[in-house]
């Protein structure tokens, strides 16, 4: 079912028609909440590893479960037969020091009636207290690597890739994902090269940006060496791009291009300039090492940086987040003296919006989203 159906409004008509005492009035938003999760990993299932639904029975490893990978005590993950048109037995484990086993839905009524193992506590000590536990898959949703580097640093997921346990992670898209790509192979992991982009996805945007919960899912393949310790270098590169993002955030950057992007800026005479962009409408002018502020449709030169700045650029066919990392350094030793006071502090507005994030989640949840 799940292959079948490339959005949400196709994969409800077809599971109303399937399911209609449990989906049949319910609304669009409780359905695609209870859904997302179990719909997520189905969709890895179908593209990435069809040969686990052609068991007898899949056991699955929530890890890091919190609320809204939870909701009615886990019970929504016995969809996943239905979702993949096999017949398997669905064991599932919820593990996770944040488990919320009371978070309940608008539809919990209605929900498949075993619910999952749940333990709350944190992924090694679950592994190391089950020498043997080898689950046929382990997904944690959105773990937030950047700022819980905890995950890394311990022996959890290296427990699960000792055990070749496919071990999977959701980002909200696929530039956080180019994030946390970076954040573990700081920490000598292996990455896939590419996330798979997910349709079935909860979007819990709000006016300053967009977010979709469940939409970029990508596998870790590699443990680090045994001793091997993290490349603090490029972690502190990465934390100066997410203090640059939310500096930029409390600032005045709207409608401003990606950092790091390579633009070309045309004059009203039709001249044309190739141009690197920092931050918040700043550029870079590689032949005159000039900074150029973009206000009001005009171009006003900032300031000049040394000449080993603009050559240290990536190259434009980098990956973005390197270009970004190299924006946000620039930014940080180069431009910040040049802003008017933060109106903010991005560490609270940073606090605002996880709050805010999650509070939307869960309305999605109550049938108030």
């Amino acid at each position: 079912m799940i292959s079948a159906h490339a959005d949400w409004d196709s994969l409800l008509v077809a599971l109303r028609a399937h399911a209609p005492e449990t989906f049949g009035d319910a609304a669009d938003s409780v359905a695609r909440a209870v859904l997302a999760a179990p719909c997520a990993i189905a969709w890895w299932i179908a593209k990435r590893a069809p040969e686990l639904a052609q068991r007898d029975a899949l056991s699955l490893l929530i890890v890091g479960a919190e609320a809204t990978d939870a909701p009615d005590q886990g019970r929504w993950y016995q969809l996943l037969p239905t979702l993949l048109g096999a017949a398997f037995e669905t064991r599932v484990t919820l593990v996770g020091l944040e488990l919320e086993t009371g978070f309940a839905s608008q539809l919990a009524q209605r929900a498949p009636p075993v619910p999952a193992a749940a333990f709350r506590t944190g992924l090694a000590a679950y592994l190391s207290e089950r020498a043997h536990a080898a689950p046929d898959l382990a997904f944690a949703f959105h773990p937030g690597l950047q700022k819980h580097r905890g995950w890394l640093a311990d022996d959890g997921f290296p427990q699960l890739l000792t055990r070749a346990v496919p071990a999977v992670c959701v980002a909200y898209e696929a530039d956080e994902y180019e994030m946390e790509r970076w954040v573990v192979e700081s920490y000598g992991y292996e990455a896939d090269p590419a996330a798979l982009t997910n349709p079935f996805f909860l979007d819990v945007s709000d006016d300053q940006t967009v977010i979709r919960w469940g939409r970029a899912l990508w596998q870790l393949r590699s443990a680090p060496l045994p001793g091997a310790g993290p490349d603090e270098r490029r972690l502190a590169a990465l934390d100066t791009l997410n203090r640059m993002v939310m500096h930029s955030l409390t600032t005045e950057s709207a409608g401003a291009p990606p950092y790091g992007a390579a633009v070309e800026l045309k004059s009203s005479t039709g001249s044309a300039r190739r141009l690197y962009h920092l931050a918040d409408n700043r550029f870079l002018d590689p032949a005159s090492a000039e900074v150029e502020h973009l206000h009001s449709g005009a171009l006003k030169t900032l300031k000049r940086l040394p000449p080993h700045v603009a050559a240290s650029y990536p190259g434009e066919q980098a990956p973005e987040i390197e270009r970004a990392v190299w924006a946000a350094g620039v930014k940080a030793e180069h431009l910040l003296d040049g802003y008017p006071p933060c109106p903010v502090d991005p560490s609270a507005a940073a606090a605002d919006m996880l709050s805010g994030l999650r509070h939307r989640t869960a309305a999605l949840f109550k049938g108030a989203g």
